[in-house]
């Protein structure tokens, strides 16, 4: 209840300085641009109380952006090779935004606690917007200790040469099927373990 009477407040504090602002400006171009302007505000102020009812807490920020800074970026060499040290610099910025948005999304999938992403990119020479493909990327997690980690079955008398040697947990194939149809990564090139 209290959320709605603070929505209204500000709703109606928004619309009346929006009147006041419109009838100080003598040009209709300029009620324009204070229309829309007082429409964000009035956007944002009904979104707060959504995002309070869903408890987002993203601070102003993508998730999946947030550990990537500006300090991970190395000094500009002299002039002959900033060029390189540029592209560089793009590309290792690159690899971190993809390690974070795979991260989040092992992360959401149920039953995960914590995960280490290793992703690696072709050296290519492409310009500053160009995008290095993804040639490898190596996922391991490991699980919430409250959860049970099923066993592979074992046969009695069977022929034991028959069973994969590497044979992937039913996690670990919802982890690469997650990461593979949500960031359009080919499966064969998505490695996942448990630890």
């Amino acid at each position: 209840m209290e959320g709605l009477k603070t929505l209204i407040r500000n709703l109606a504090f928004i619309l009346l300085l929006a009147t006041f602002l419109e009838m100080l400006l003598p040009g209709e171009k300029m009620k324009g641009f204070v229309r829309m302007v007082m429409g964000l505000f009035v956007i944002a102020a009904i979104m707060t109380p959504i995002t309070d009812f869903l408890r987002l807490d993203f601070n102003n920020e993508v998730p999946a952006w947030v550990n990537v800074s500006s300090t991970d970026m190395p000094v500009m060499a002299p002039e002959d090779n900033a060029e390189n040290i540029g592209k560089l610099a793009v590309r290792e910025q690159y690899r971190k935004i993809l390690v974070n948005q795979i991260k989040i999304l092992v992360l959401a999938v149920e039953g995960v606690k914590s995960a280490d992403i290793q992703v690696e990119l072709e050296n290519s020479s492409g310009g500053f917007g160009d995008y290095s493909p993804i040639l490898k990327v190596n996922v391991v997690f490991s699980r919430q200790s409250n959860k049970v980690v099923p066993i592979n079955p074992v046969i009695i008398g069977g022929d034991e040469s028959n069973q994969p040697a590497t044979a992937e947990t039913n996690k670990e194939i919802e982890v690469k099927k997650q990461i593979s149809s949500l960031m359009q990564i080919p499966e064969e090139i998505i490695t996942v373990k448990e630890q």
